[in-house]
C-alpha cells in the first residue's frame, strides 16, 4: 500500500464505531462459509492448498464486500481441521477477480498465495524469513528493481515507509502474501505490491487485516510454503469435490485454476476409469489422469476428436501430454499413449498413430513436405494395409513394407497404375534423388521422374533388370512393344529390350539404332541374348559391332544345317543413331 492508501484506510478505520472494531462480524453474512477447512478437505475449493501444512482462508460474501471471515486450518493426515477463526478486512472495495488486481483499484487479489516472509517490530518466533523493521525499512512501490520487495534505504514517493506504518499500528506484525512476486509468480511492474496479512483492522488498498493476536498466532505457527486462499465465497468454493492432495487438483492449480482456459469445475473428480485412471470436467475442458500418462488437460477440437475415438477406452488411450500450440499455420497437437491428434484451421483434427505416425514424424511432421493430415488412417487395404492422406501426399503402410510416403507426380503415376492393387504393389521405400530427378521403389518395380521426362513406371522383367543396372538413369519412355512378343523401354543412357525367349538385356542407343535398321525383333538377328559389351552385342542369330569410326557390322550366324549357305549380308556402315522412343 502507498502512503496515501494507508492514510485513507486509517481514516476509514477511525470513522468506525469502537464497538464495530471490537465485536464479531454481523450475522447478516448468511452466505459466508464458516467451515472452509471441511470444504478444503473435500476438495471443494477452486484454488489449491498445495498440500501445505497450514492453509488460511480470508473470504467475503461478495466481491464488493471488504468484511472478511478469516479461518486457520491445519493439516491432519489427508484432511484439514480448524484451529481458529477471526474476522477482519480486505481491500476497501472488496476483491478483484483472479489475476485482475492492479494498483489503485483498492481491491484485494483473489487466489491461493504462499507465505515465505514476514516483518514487524520483533520476531515473535516465526519460521518465516523475518525483517525487523527499522527507520530505513521500505517496501518497494517504485517501478524499479525493488518493486514489491523489502529493502532498506531512503526510498521514493511510492515506496512504503514500514517504520511509520508500524508505529501507526498497522505493521506491528505482518506476513507477506506472495501475490505478484516469487516464489508464486514473476513480479510484474504495476500489478500491485505490498499485499500483507497484518495487524490493525481496517479496509485497505488490498491487504488482509485482522487482530494482532491472530497475526502473531499465524506467524508463530507458519512454515515457509503455508498458504492463504482469499476471495469472495463464490470465487473460492465449488460444490464439486476432488482429491485436494491429488494429481488432478495439482494440475488444475498449475494450469491457472478458475482464471485459466479451463474455468470453474463442472463435475466432481471421477475415479475408477480404465487402468485406474480418473478425470474431472471443467467449463472449458477436462483433466485426465493415468499412471502411465500423468495428469493432462484436454479441450477444444482435440478433445472432441479424442472423445469420438472412444476417449481413454479407444485406441489412443489416455493423454500423454497437454495440448501444444503455436505450430505452423496456427496448428496444435496433443500426444496420447496410442498416438497423436493434430489440428489446424485448414484441416481440422485428425489422428495419427503407429507406423504412419513414425513416418510422418521422420518427414518433419507438419513442417515437412506432407504438411498436416487431412484424414484419419483408413485400413482394410490389400494384404492388411492402411493409408492416411496429408496436405502434401499420402502415407501407405503394410506389414510387408512398413510405412512409406508417396507424393507429387510419382504418386499420381502410381495411382494411375492401380496403387497397391496394380502390378507395382506397395512402395518399399520413400522417394529419393535419382538421375537429375527422383525415383521411388515399389514391390513390383520403380517409378522415375524428371522435369523433362515426367513420371515413368519401370516394372516386370524390365524393372527387375533396371534395379540391377541403375547407371542407365531415369526412364525416358514407358514400356513399349517391339512386335512379335517383345518389349522395350528407353532410359537416359540406354535401353532395356525383353523377349520371353531371351530375357531382358541392356542395349546402347547406337547398338539399338543399328538393330532397328537391321529389322529389329522381326529381322534376321532376332532379340538380344546378352547385355551390350562396349560396342558389341550378341543376338539370337548373330551380332552387331560398331567400330571406333562408327562403322556398323552386322554378322549373321550360319544356319544349323550342313547345306551350303548363302553369303552373309555385306557389312553395312552407318552413323550411330540418335535414341528414339519408337518401337522396332
Amino acid at each position: 500500500m502507498s502512503v496515501l492508501k494507508v492514510l485513507i484506510a486509517a481514516l476509514l478505520a477511525l470513522a468506525l464505531p469502537a464497538a464495530a472494531v471490537a465485536t464479531a462480524p454481523p450475522a447478516s453474512a448468511s452466505a459466508q462459509v464458516y467451515n472452509p477447512c471441511a470444504r478444503l478437505s473435500a476438495g471443494q475449493t477452486k484454488f489449491s492448498g498445495f498440500g501445505a501444512n497450514r492453509v488460511t482462508f480470508a473470504t467475503a460474501t461478495t466481491r464488493n464486500t471488504s468484511l472478511l471471515t478469516i479461518t486457520g486450518c491445519v493439516r491432519s493426515g489427508n484432511r484439514y481441521i480448524q484451529e481458529w477463526q477471526d474476522w477482519g478486512y480486505g481491500g476497501q472495495y472488496g476483491f478483484a477477480a483472479q489475476n485482475r488486481e492492479w494498483e489503485d483499484t483498492y481491491r484485494s487479489p483473489t487466489g491461493s498465495f504462499s507465505f515465505t516472509e514476514a516483518l514487524g517490530r520483533s520476531n515473535p518466533g516465526t519460521a518465516l524469513k523475518y525483517y525487523k523493521i527499522n527507520g530505513r525499512s521500505r517496501w518497494g512501490g517504485e517501478w524499479n528493481r525493488n518493486y514489491n520487495q523489502y529493502f532498506e534505504g531512503a526510498g521514493g514517493e511510492a515506496d512504503e515507509n514500514l517504520w511509520n506504518f508500524m508505529n501507526q499500528g498497522y505493521y506491528e506484525q505482518a506476513a507477506v502474501i506472495n501475490y505478484n512476486r516469487p516464489p508464486d509468480s514473476k513480479t510484474v511492474l504495476g500489478a500491485s505490491y505490498a499485499i500483507f496479512f497484518h495487524a490493525g483492522r481496517a479496509p485497505s488498498a488490498g491487504c488482509v487485516s485482522t487482530s494482532l493476536a491472530t497475526v502473531t498466532r499465524l506467524l508463530r505457527t507458519s512454515r515457509p510454503g503455508d498458504r492463504i486462499i482469499m476471495g469472495s465465497v463464490d470465487d473460492v468454493f465449488t460444490p464439486y469435490s476432488s482429491n485436494p492432495f491429488g494429481a488432478i487438483t495439482a494440475k488444475y492449480a498449475r494450469t491457472g485454476g478458475p482464471a485459466s482456459w479451463l474455468g470453474n469445475p463442472a463435475s466432481r473428480e471421477v475415479t475408477g476409469l480404465r487402468s485406474g485412471g480418473a478425470y474431472q470436467a471443467f467449463r472449458g475442458g477436462s483433466i485426465y489422469w493415468s499412471a502411465a500418462g500423468g495428469a493432462r488437460t484436454v479441450g477444444g477440437a482435440i478433445r472432441s476428436k479424442w472423445a469420438a475415438a472412444g476417449a481413454q477406452n479407444g485406441r489412443l488411450g489416455y493423454p500423454a501430454s497437454d495440448e501444444g500450440r503455436g505450430l505452423t499455420n496456427g496448428g496444435a497437437y496433443q500426444s496420447f499413449l496410442g498416438g497423436r491428434i493434430h489440428w489446424s484451421p485448414a484441416t481440422g483434427a485428425h489422428i495419427t498413430r503407429g507406423g504412419i505416425l513414425a513416418a510422418w514424424a521422420a518427414s518433419g511432421y507438419e513442417r515437412g513436405v506432407l504438411g498436416y493430415p487431412t484424414s484419419d488412417e483408413t485400413g482394410g487395404l490389400k494384404d492388411g494395409g492402411s493409408y492416411q492422406t496429408f496436405q502434401g501426399g499420402i502415407i501407405h503402410w503394410s506389414p510387408a513394407t512398413g510405412a512409406r510416403i508417396t507424393r507429387g507426380a510419382i504418386r499420381t503415376a502410381w495411382a494411375g497404375a492401380g496403387s497397391e492393387h496394380g502390378t507395382l504393389g506397395y512402395p518399399t521405400g520413400n522417394e529419393y534423388a535419382f538421375s537429375g530427378g527422383a525415383a521411388q521403389d515399389f514391390q513390383g518395380g520403380t517409378i522415375t521422374w524428371t522435369a523433362q521426362s515426367g513420371a515413368r513406371i519401370v516394372a516386370g522383367a524390365i524393372g527387375a533388370k533396371f534395379k540391377a543396372a541403375r547407371t542407365l538413369g531415369h526412364a525416358i519412355t514407358n514400356e513399349l512393344s517391339t512386335g512379335v512378343g517383345g518389349r522395350y523401354q528407353g532410359f537416359r543412357t540406354g535401353y532395356i529390350i525383353w523377349h520371353s525367349a531371351t530375357g531382358a538385356h541392356i542395349s546402347t542407343p547406337a547398338l539399338r539404332a543399328a538393330w532397328i535398321a537391321a529389322g529389329g525383333g522381326t529381322g534376321p538377328l532376332g532379340f538380344p541374348t546378352g547385355d551390350a559389351a562396349g560396342s558389341l552385342q550378341e543376338y539370337q542369330h548373330g551380332r552387331i559391332a560398331i567400330a571406333a569410326d562408327g562403322t556398323v557390322t552386322v554378322t549373321l550366324d550360319p544356319p544349323p544345317s550342313s547345306a551350303p549357305t548363302a553369303a552373309a549380308p555385306a557389312p553395312t556402315t552407318a552413323p550411330t543413331a540418335t535414341p528414339t522412343p519408337a518401337g522396332g
